[in-house]
């Protein structure tokens, strides 16, 4: 219900900005995103419809809280490695420079793309070191929610410390992308936890702690959007450039602040005109690339691989109708459909609705590592639906995803071929 809600609720609240005059195929866009969330739903019940398999333990559930623990220790490890080495080639001097870039987001904003031009950025080694390592990215967040109490306090020291890094780096370049990921993970953990808690006085306490602190991270999160793209209007002159401001808000709280609400308004609808800018053209295939940016990078510069007369549809649709591919947003859906067309994009979903419910099931009956981790990161990709797929605009993302699959699949082979053990009848304490 809260993916539901979420996909059609943004798709509802486009339909209320003025950039719902300018489309001009509004029946074929209705069609396309109501049947892509439709399947994806069915691929959902379909999941759930299905008997549960039964558990598999393959290791003692101390072996897994061994395991847990350890993860959190090199996922934090990883962390604190990777965003010193991104703070130092964006120009980070220390705590008070990333101050400053908090008090004017702009600034940093701008000097990112600087420094992309300048091809400074992941030239380290400890950048291509770590890259293999990407399951480590997508570890720390979700483990140390759901484990939190089985942590001892220098883990839970250790990956508090990475984690205030790694948001240290985004607010450093005022970007607010990694900030909204801690956020999603932190409340898929929070949901795994809460659901897995067997006691029902235990549970309304944990529920109440859940919500107060889920509230207060996605509130500091809005409130450090509304800044960051009030800064930006400011700076780079496109105060109005999607959203219009409304004069009521902007009486009560000014100009400044009032854009940067209306920003906030149109960062996860504004796609949808994308959307419907890109239906409009032919397909053209990608070559299997076209729907992960990041990967086909990697293939040029490894590879090389040529693909620029394969360009995957938001750059099409810039060329064109405009629409800028890299400014502006265009959803998920062309960058699936780069690769497996519009009806193969729409289908793929009912395969995410498959997998986003088998993960949530697996995660919530046992709280092993892979599920919760699966689930954690479809989290993210259903929540940048109205943007782009999120999961393959990074390299360690896209290493963290294709891990997680592997070991999915793997898992599920083997849970799907042994008994369930006497052992598993037990039940589980909080700690498991």
């Amino acid at each position: 219900m809260l993916a539901l809600v979420w996909m059609l609720g943004t798709f509802g609240a486009f339909w209320l900005t003025g950039l719902a005059h300018e489309v001009d195929n509004p029946g074929q866009l209705c069609i396309f995103v109501f049947g892509a969330t439709a399947l994806f739903a069915a691929g959902y019940a379909a999941q759930m419809s299905r008997r549960p398999s039964p558990v598999v333990a393959p290791t003692h559930s101390v072996d897994r809280l061994r395991r847990v623990r350890q993860l959190v220790l090199a996922s934090a490890v990883y962390y604190v490695i990777l965003s010193v080495t991104r703070l130092a080639e964006f120009g980070a001097t220390g705590p008070q420079s990333v101050w400053a870039s908090i008090r004017a987001p702009a600034t940093g904003y701008l000097n990112k793309f600087d420094v992309y031009q300048q091809g400074v950025a992941n030239t380290s080694p400890w950048t291509t070191i770590l890259f293999p390592l990407g399951i480590l990215s997508v570890a720390l967040v979700p483990l140390m929610v759901v484990h939190w109490r089985s942590l001892s306090g220098g883990l839970r020291l250790a990956g508090l410390v990475g984690i205030t890094l790694h948001m240290a780096f985004y607010l450093f370049i005022g970007t607010t992308k990694g900030l909204g990921d801690v956020v999603i993970m932190l409340a898929a953990g929070m949901l795994i936890a809460r659901a897995s808690v067997r006691h029902r006085r235990r549970a309304r306490s944990r529920r109440r702690r859940m919500l107060v602190l889920g509230a207060a991270a996605f509130a500091l999160l809005v409130a450090y959007m509304i800044h960051s793209h009030a800064a930006r209007a400011t700076e780079f002159g496109t105060t109005g450039a999607l959203v219009q401001v409304n004069p009521t808000v902007e009486r009560f709280v000014g100009a400044p602040v009032a854009e940067g609400i209306a920003d906030v308004i149109g960062y996860p609808t504004h796609g949808y005109l994308g959307l419907s800018y890109n239906l409009q053209l032919p397909f053209e295939w990608s070559r299997g690339l076209g729907s992960a940016p990041s990967a086909a990078i990697f293939a040029e510069q490894t590879l090389g691989e040529d693909l620029s007369d394969h360009p995957p549809y938001p750059d099409r649709t810039e060329h064109e109708k405009g629409w800028p591919a890299r400014m502006y947003w265009a959803t998920i859906y062309p960058w699936l459909a780069s690769d497996l067309t519009f009806p193969g994009a729409a289908l793929f979903m009912g395969l995410v609705g498959w997998l986003f419910a088998g993960s949530w099931r697996a995660a919530v009956s046992s709280r092993r590592v892979v599920p919760t981790l699966m689930f954690a990161q479809l989290c993210i990709l259903i929540v940048y639906v109205p943007a782009n797929n999120q999961l393959g605009m990074a390299p360690e993302s896209i290493v963290g995803m294709a891990t997680l699959l592997a070991l999915y699949a793997m898992q599920s082979l083997v849970g799907g071929h042994r008994p369930l053990r006497a052992e598993q009848n037990r039940p589980l304490h909080s700690w498991q």
